[in-house]
Protein backbone atom coordinates (compact mmCIF):
# COMPACT_ATOMS: atom_id res chain seq x y z
CA UNK A 1 0.00 0.00 0.00
CA UNK A 2 2.58 2.39 1.04
CA UNK A 3 4.02 1.57 -2.42
CA UNK A 4 1.39 2.48 -4.43
CA UNK A 5 1.06 5.69 -2.40
CA UNK A 6 4.41 6.61 -3.27
CA UNK A 7 4.01 6.03 -7.02
CA UNK A 8 1.26 8.18 -6.80
CA UNK A 9 2.81 10.73 -5.26
CA UNK A 10 6.06 10.44 -8.08
CA UNK A 11 3.35 10.39 -10.69
CA UNK A 12 1.65 13.62 -9.58
CA UNK A 13 4.65 15.58 -8.97
CA UNK A 14 5.82 14.64 -12.46
CA UNK A 15 2.90 15.60 -14.40
CA UNK A 16 2.88 18.87 -12.09
CA UNK A 17 6.36 19.39 -13.31
CA UNK A 18 5.80 18.61 -17.44
CA UNK A 19 2.76 20.78 -17.07
CA UNK A 20 5.02 23.33 -15.53
CA UNK A 21 7.05 23.30 -18.78
CA UNK A 22 4.71 24.75 -20.98
CA UNK A 23 2.75 27.90 -22.24
CA UNK A 24 -0.32 28.82 -20.11
CA UNK A 25 -3.60 29.76 -21.74
CA UNK A 26 -2.88 33.06 -20.78
CA UNK A 27 0.44 33.48 -22.74
CA UNK A 28 -1.09 31.68 -25.55
CA UNK A 29 -3.78 33.92 -25.92
CA UNK A 30 -1.30 36.95 -25.75
CA UNK A 31 1.02 35.87 -28.27
CA UNK A 32 -1.63 34.64 -30.61
CA UNK A 33 -2.52 38.02 -32.46
CA UNK A 34 -3.50 36.28 -35.82
CA UNK A 35 -5.38 33.82 -34.79
CA UNK A 36 -8.38 34.71 -35.70
CA UNK A 37 -7.84 35.68 -39.38
CA UNK A 38 -10.21 33.40 -41.47
CA UNK A 39 -7.96 33.52 -44.52
CA UNK A 40 -4.39 32.77 -43.55
CA UNK A 41 -3.21 29.25 -42.35
CA UNK A 42 -3.04 27.47 -39.36
CA UNK A 43 1.27 27.47 -39.62
CA UNK A 44 0.92 31.39 -40.28
CA UNK A 45 -0.93 32.63 -37.36
CA UNK A 46 1.54 29.88 -35.65
CA UNK A 47 4.84 31.91 -37.21
CA UNK A 48 3.21 35.28 -35.50
CA UNK A 49 2.45 33.08 -32.24
CA UNK A 50 5.83 31.95 -31.88
CA UNK A 51 7.83 35.19 -32.38
CA UNK A 52 5.40 36.75 -30.22
CA UNK A 53 6.27 34.09 -27.49
CA UNK A 54 9.97 34.69 -27.85
CA UNK A 55 9.10 38.74 -27.28
CA UNK A 56 6.63 38.51 -24.81
CA UNK A 57 8.18 35.66 -22.42
CA UNK A 58 11.80 35.64 -23.49
CA UNK A 59 12.99 33.45 -20.30
CA UNK A 60 9.82 31.41 -20.47
CA UNK A 61 10.64 30.84 -24.80
CA UNK A 62 14.63 29.95 -23.17
CA UNK A 63 13.37 27.20 -21.24
CA UNK A 64 10.36 25.60 -23.03
CA UNK A 65 11.00 25.79 -26.64
CA UNK A 66 14.95 26.24 -26.87
CA UNK A 67 16.85 24.63 -24.02
CA UNK A 68 16.21 21.29 -25.67
CA UNK A 69 15.82 21.76 -29.38
CA UNK A 70 18.58 20.57 -32.14
CA UNK A 71 16.71 21.71 -35.76
CA UNK A 72 14.28 19.55 -37.48
CA UNK A 73 15.10 15.78 -37.52
CA UNK A 74 15.32 15.69 -41.09
CA UNK A 75 18.33 17.84 -40.40
CA UNK A 76 20.46 15.76 -37.61
CA UNK A 77 21.11 17.18 -34.64
CA UNK A 78 23.02 20.45 -36.17
CA UNK A 79 22.70 22.83 -33.00
CA UNK A 80 23.72 20.57 -30.55
CA UNK A 81 26.98 22.79 -29.98
CA UNK A 82 25.92 25.93 -32.08
CA UNK A 83 27.08 29.19 -30.36
CA UNK A 84 24.35 31.23 -32.04
CA UNK A 85 22.14 28.38 -30.34
CA UNK A 86 24.14 29.64 -26.89
CA UNK A 87 24.05 33.40 -27.80
CA UNK A 88 19.80 33.73 -28.53
CA UNK A 89 19.43 31.66 -24.59
CA UNK A 90 22.14 34.36 -23.31
CA UNK A 91 19.86 37.15 -25.14
CA UNK A 92 16.86 35.71 -24.36
CA UNK A 93 17.70 35.14 -20.53
CA UNK A 94 18.58 38.68 -20.50
CA UNK A 95 16.14 41.16 -22.31
CA UNK A 96 13.34 42.41 -21.06
CA UNK A 97 9.81 41.97 -22.82
CA UNK A 98 9.04 43.40 -26.03
CA UNK A 99 5.25 44.02 -27.30
CA UNK A 100 3.60 41.48 -29.37
CA UNK A 101 3.27 42.16 -33.17
CA UNK A 102 -0.34 42.33 -34.52
CA UNK A 103 -1.05 40.83 -37.65
CA UNK A 104 -1.21 43.39 -40.74
CA UNK A 105 -2.90 42.54 -43.96
CA UNK A 106 -0.69 44.66 -45.96
CA UNK A 107 2.15 43.18 -44.49
CA UNK A 108 0.82 39.65 -45.19
CA UNK A 109 -0.57 40.39 -48.56
CA UNK A 110 4.07 42.16 -49.38
CA UNK A 111 4.88 38.41 -47.43
CA UNK A 112 2.34 36.14 -49.44
CA UNK A 113 3.64 37.78 -52.85
CA UNK A 114 7.56 37.55 -52.22
CA UNK A 115 7.23 33.87 -50.53
CA UNK A 116 5.19 32.35 -53.81
CA UNK A 117 7.70 34.52 -55.93
CA UNK A 118 10.64 32.77 -54.14
CA UNK A 119 9.23 29.35 -53.87
CA UNK A 120 8.06 29.57 -57.36
CA UNK A 121 12.05 30.61 -58.53
CA UNK A 122 13.42 28.74 -56.29
CA UNK A 123 15.69 31.25 -54.96
CA UNK A 124 16.81 32.16 -51.74
CA UNK A 125 17.71 36.08 -50.35
CA UNK A 126 15.48 39.55 -50.61
CA UNK A 127 15.91 40.83 -53.94
CA UNK A 128 12.19 41.12 -55.30
CA UNK A 129 11.45 41.12 -59.58
CA UNK A 130 7.43 40.76 -59.87
CA UNK A 131 6.58 41.54 -56.40
CA UNK A 132 6.08 45.35 -55.43
CA UNK A 133 9.29 46.73 -53.34
CA UNK A 134 8.23 46.59 -49.38
CA UNK A 135 9.72 49.00 -47.00
CA UNK A 136 9.61 46.31 -44.22
CA UNK A 137 11.84 44.39 -41.97
CA UNK A 138 11.82 41.26 -44.08
CA UNK A 139 13.13 37.21 -42.52
CA UNK A 140 13.32 34.38 -44.83
CA UNK A 141 12.77 31.16 -44.33
CA UNK A 142 14.05 28.07 -45.67
CA UNK A 143 13.29 24.20 -45.37
CA UNK A 144 11.00 23.91 -42.67
CA UNK A 145 8.12 22.57 -42.45
CA UNK A 146 6.72 24.03 -38.77
CA UNK A 147 6.38 27.59 -37.30
CA UNK A 148 8.29 26.39 -34.62
CA UNK A 149 11.11 25.53 -36.91
CA UNK A 150 10.69 28.09 -39.01
CA UNK A 151 11.29 30.66 -35.91
CA UNK A 152 13.53 28.97 -34.01
CA UNK A 153 15.84 28.85 -37.48
CA UNK A 154 14.84 32.73 -37.35
CA UNK A 155 16.14 33.41 -33.88
CA UNK A 156 18.82 31.33 -33.64
CA UNK A 157 20.59 32.45 -37.12
CA UNK A 158 22.65 29.57 -37.89
CA UNK A 159 25.72 30.83 -38.79
CA UNK A 160 24.78 34.25 -39.98
CA UNK A 161 27.33 36.38 -38.59
CA UNK A 162 25.62 39.95 -38.32
CA UNK A 163 22.06 38.27 -36.69
CA UNK A 164 19.95 40.08 -38.80
CA UNK A 165 16.93 37.61 -38.27
CA UNK A 166 17.12 37.46 -34.54
CA UNK A 167 17.68 41.29 -34.36
CA UNK A 168 14.40 41.79 -37.09
CA UNK A 169 11.85 39.30 -34.58
CA UNK A 170 13.03 40.80 -31.23
CA UNK A 171 13.11 44.88 -32.07
CA UNK A 172 10.95 46.62 -29.60
CA UNK A 173 10.39 48.70 -32.10
CA UNK A 174 8.19 47.11 -34.27
CA UNK A 175 4.55 46.54 -34.05
CA UNK A 176 2.98 44.57 -36.93
CA UNK A 177 3.54 41.29 -38.87
CA UNK A 178 2.74 39.21 -41.84
CA UNK A 179 3.84 35.76 -42.60
CA UNK A 180 2.94 33.58 -45.52
CA UNK A 181 4.14 29.96 -46.84
CA UNK A 182 4.72 28.41 -49.94
CA UNK A 183 6.30 25.24 -51.49
CA UNK A 184 9.83 25.94 -52.59
CA UNK A 185 11.53 24.44 -55.73
CA UNK A 186 14.49 23.56 -53.98
CA UNK A 187 13.78 23.75 -50.48
CA UNK A 188 10.80 22.30 -50.38
CA UNK A 189 9.42 25.50 -47.98
CA UNK A 190 9.78 28.90 -47.97
CA UNK A 191 8.21 31.11 -44.95
CA UNK A 192 8.63 35.22 -45.71
CA UNK A 193 7.52 37.20 -42.49
CA UNK A 194 7.57 40.97 -42.78
CA UNK A 195 7.49 43.20 -39.89
CA UNK A 196 6.95 47.26 -39.73
CA UNK A 197 6.71 49.43 -36.57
Amino acid sequence: MRKNILLIFAFCISVSYAFSQNWTEKQIEEANTAKDISYISQMEKDVIMYINLARLYPQDFARIELKDYYGPAKYGNYLENSPYKASLEETLNTMKPVVALQFDQELYESAKCFAKESGEAGITGHTRVKCPKANVAECCSYGMDTAKDVVLQLLIDHNVASLGHRKICLDPSYTKAGASEHPHTKYTTCTVVDIIW
